[in-house]
């Protein structure tokens, strides 16, 4: 995996995920960054041996005109996590000393950078197939900061936070908020 190495290389995380559909509207599947698929494409609007956990689905029929609303603790397709888990994520390693997070699940959540700061941090999450996709932004320093993913596990991320004017490993200060999307794959 490569890094930035230079101030004028930029990271971008817009969208991490788009849904692509043909002419007739059905979702062909999923695509990540860099065209990558996260999911096989659908051929039709159902996907077999979907598991949601803890969810409801109002009643509105799923790919008709009404949207419906799906609450959800986990998905999981076969028995696989596929893309959120209830099972909350933890700090590992690093973001200083005594950091704080705050989560519901693991699609977002915020960490809070502990005293002395960090230039990364280590995130310790439910055990995923393949690995985590994940980017994170720190919305206090964002101007001279920014943080790339420099490591997945099938349980963790490892993020490591650059100088935007020298583009070298820098550390987050006492206090910087760190916003977090992660996402099994």
């Amino acid at each position: 995996m490569s890094s930035n190495q230079v101030a004028s290389t930029q990271t971008v995380n817009i969208v991490p995920v788009q849904a692509v559909f043909n002419t007739a509207g059905q979702c062909l599947g999923l695509v990540g960054p860099g065209g990558a698929y996260f999911s096989p494409p659908l051929n039709t609007d159902v996907i077999k041996g979907a598991t949601i956990t803890g969810g409801t689905i109002d009643s509105a029929p799923i790919g008709g005109t009404t949207p419906s609303t799906v609450n959800t603790t986990g998905l999981s397709v076969g028995g696989t996590l596929v893309a959120l888990s209830s099972t909350l994520p933890t700090i590992g390693s690093g973001f200083g000393t005594s950091p704080t997070i705050s989560a519901t699940n693991t699609f977002c959540f915020k960490i809070v950078v502990g005293t002395g700061g960090a230039a990364n941090g280590s995130i310790t999450l439910p055990s995923a197939p393949n690995g985590w996709l994940a980017f994170a932004a720190d919305v206090t320093s964002g101007s001279s900061l920014f943080l790339q993913l420099t490591g997945s596990t099938a349980t963790s991320v490892t993020f490591t936070s650059f100088s935007v004017t020298t583009g070298a490993a820098s550390n987050m200060a006492a206090g910087d908020v760190i916003l977090v999307n992660a996402m099994a794959y």
